[in-house]
């Protein structure tokens, strides 16, 4: 396995520790973990902007648009 690909699968596995972390854990601490896995997901994506299909675009900001309403509503105390 490359290096980079190694790199990758333990990105792809931090993020989704921190996703899951995120949904289970009440209260801020889900909500900063969320945070966290937004702003991963909107620095990705905006590195790899130029060379999406159009028709993926409105798929990545509408997932990042979720986890950041569901990071906001934890930090208000709503879930």
């Amino acid at each position: 396995m490359r290096r980079s690909r190694g790199l990758a699968l333990l990105l792809v596995i931090a993020i989704a520790g921190l996703t899951i972390a995120g949904l289970a854990v009440h209260g801020w601490v889900g909500g900063v973990c969320l945070l966290a896995v937004a702003a991963v997901l909107v620095v990705l994506s905006t590195g790899t902007w130029g060379q999406l299909r159009r028709q993926g675009r409105p798929v990545r900001v509408l997932i990042a648009a979720i986890v950041l309403g569901l990071a906001v509503a934890k930090l208000m105390g709503d879930l």
